[in-house]
């Protein structure tokens, strides 16, 4: 392993926790924080671009919560998609989880709520950082009480997930050749990144629908790149294509012209800009802006709010798939338990990470038929895997 991590994270022995003798009914008063860690990581990743920015490397912040039981949790703050879409760098991630343990040593970490509501209030708007303490508390609780993080978020209503993959901007052959790998890493749905040049990103469109045939599903997705103009052009195009929904075309504040676009295209209209708490979903859908909405852990900082998000939406009829910000590491557990857990999940949910670097977590994750199965461990059910990894 290259480098030399910010601070010492120790890996406890599977051995030891395995053998916790803590029962369901001490946990809760038995369990206290003593530690918590945190190690800024890069791993190798094919090069991948959206209307944001461009990306040649995956980076994260491995959090690792420690208890007096001996009791271990991690979380992972996913740091590839960063500054543009949150204000974050990796460096400030691993900073503010550094701030955020004074705030939660000593305490019960089976009081996920309490130690949300904690964080709100020290660290506000750091949502990557908060992202991977919340994952680490859920990993940690579930393993406590011997139980998937599933359990927790409300129960396992399905023991795989439809996977999605997304295509990066590049020029329309290279969008061509780019779905046809997907297509056979076993994708049946394909997302195009779009915001830069709406004729050239239509040209690839196409392209695809000729190359695949109707057998795979298509999105766009030009991450509020566009103008209404270009959207409503390009919307003719994507109606010839068959696409099953255009996402956040515009500005996250411009639920206005969404509600628009929305009222003069056939193409159903998903949000994610626009939506970061539940707040924004009551606007979103007094707007008339969606038919649909994704929902990032990583934007509700962790699966808590993650989880009030989807019951607002579908409480106005809204469904949501679960989306990506190219997780490297547990984060992909923690979306395969939250979507075991929603109610309804009818759209494919988007595992673009699959396709673009190595997941890094000693199970092995493999794309069967389109789908991916639930990992059946306790917690987030995928243990953190240093091997392969640069620490940073």
């Amino acid at each position: 392993m290259d480098g030399t991590p910010s601070n010492n994270v120790r890996v406890p022995d599977s051995r030891k926790e395995s053998s916790s003798k803590v029962t369901r009914k001490e946990v809760s008063c038995l369990l206290k924080i003593t530690k918590i860690d945190v190690t800024p990581v890069r791993v190798p990743m094919r090069t991948f671009a959206d209307a944001y920015a461009s990306y040649s490397s995956g980076e994260f912040a491995l959090v690792t919560i420690e208890t007096d039981e001996g009791v271990t949790g991690y979380g992972e703050c996913p740091s590839t998609v960063i500054v543009g879409f949150y204000g974050e760098t990796l460096e400030t991630v691993v900073g503010t989880v550094k701030s955020l343990a004074p705030v939660l040593i000593g305490e019960d970490p089976t009081n996920i709520g309490v130690l949300v509501s904690k964080m709100n209030v020290a660290r506000g708007d750091s949502f990557i950082a908060k992202t991977g303490v919340n994952l680490a508390l859920y990993d940690l609780v579930g393993k406590a009480l011997r139980i998937p993080a599933s359990t927790l978020l409300g129960g396992r209503r399905r023991d795989r997930i439809r996977a999605a993959s997304e295509i990066g901007i590049t020029s329309a052959e290279k969008m061509v050749t780019e779905a046809r790998r997907l297509a056979d890493l076993g994708f049946g749905v394909i997302k195009l990144k779009a915001g830069r040049d709406m004729m050239e990103e239509m040209k690839g469109l196409k392209g695809i629908r000729n190359a695949l045939g109707t057998d795979v599903e298509l999105r766009v997705d030009p991450n509020a790149g566009w103008s209404r103009r270009d959207s409503l052009d390009a919307a003719k195009v994507m109606t010839r294509c068959e696409v099953s929904y255009l996402e956040q075309p515009l500005p996250g504040w411009d639920l206005e012209g969404l509600s628009m676009i929305r009222k003069k295209t056939e193409i159903p209209i998903m949000v994610d800009e626009s939506v970061w708490n539940p707040h924004d979903v009551v606007s979103v859908a007094t707007a008339g802006a969606a038919d649909l909405i994704n929902i990032k852990i990583t934007k509700t900082g962790g699966l808590t709010t993650a989880l009030e998000v989807y019951n607002t939406a579908r409480a106005f009829g809204i469904p949501c798939v679960i989306g990506t910000e190219l997780e490297s590491s547990v984060a992909l557990g923690a979306k395969l338990q939250i979507g075991a857990a929603l109610e309804d999940l009818p759209y494919a949910c988007e595992y673009t990470e699959l396709a673009f670097q190595r997941i890094v977590v000693k199970e092995r994750i493999k794309l069967r038929h389109g789908y991916l199965e639930v990992p059946k461990g306790d917690g987030l059910g995928l243990t953190p895997r240093f091997d392969p990894v640069e620490r940073r």
